[in-house]
């Protein structure tokens, strides 16, 4: 019993957090054997107290790929606001955020998964925990010179030379962001 509710106590502690999940822009980077996420994940308290919110970061973890390598992980935008890397694991990471009262910043992440097949996958359904569908969202897919798109993950929006640009305004995603492609050899590519 007493357990339960000091269990109880805490997912109350933690649904009082201030810190709001607002918008992510997002590139992602696709070569015939490497997946890449370099984005932005702003986040704001709008409490007139401090905020440390502890956040787990899905990445696919099947025969498809190869677990995450961050290259990046930062917090912009506030000088004040940190993020500090607690655990790495094959299928995520989880990391601490932290931010001061009434302050707004940019969280920027950047990993690459080795893949296995021609098969990307970005999970995004995730975005839904925070409770409310995310003000905006803005993701941007850049597949190189030797790939050709077989399916995207949402009809296209928007088409800039060979990056398809998806933009969203209360966006509750329903799905994954997942990617099916072929190899060009390098005797057809143009």
């Amino acid at each position: 019993m007493k357990y339960a509710f000091l269990l109880l106590l805490l997912a109350e502690i933690m649904m009082l957090s201030a810190l709001t999940f607002e918008a992510e822009e997002l590139n992602f980077y696709l070569e015939n054997d490497l997946w890449e996420m370099d984005g932005l994940f702003h986040f704001a308290n709008y409490d007139s107290l401090s905020t440390h919110k502890l956040i787990f970061f899905p990445v696919p973890s099947d025969s498809l790929c190869l677990p995450p390598k961050i290259k990046a992980l930062s917090v912009q935008d506030d000088k004040e606001g940190v993020v500090t890397m607690l655990n790495q694991a094959k299928n995520g990471f989880t990391f601490l955020l932290s931010l001061p009262a009434l302050s707004f910043c940019s969280l920027h992440l950047d990993y690459t998964q080795t893949l296995k097949s021609n098969y990307a996958k970005y999970i995004i359904t995730t975005t839904n925990s925070w409770g409310r569908p995310l003000p905006y969202a803005k993701y941007t897919l850049h597949p190189g010179i030797n790939v050709q798109i077989s399916s995207l993950p949402f009809p296209l929006q928007k088409q800039e030379g060979r990056n398809y640009i998806w933009e969203f305004f209360d966006f509750a995603p329903e799905k994954e962001f997942e990617v099916t492609f072929q190899t060009i050899p390098p005797e057809d590519q143009n």
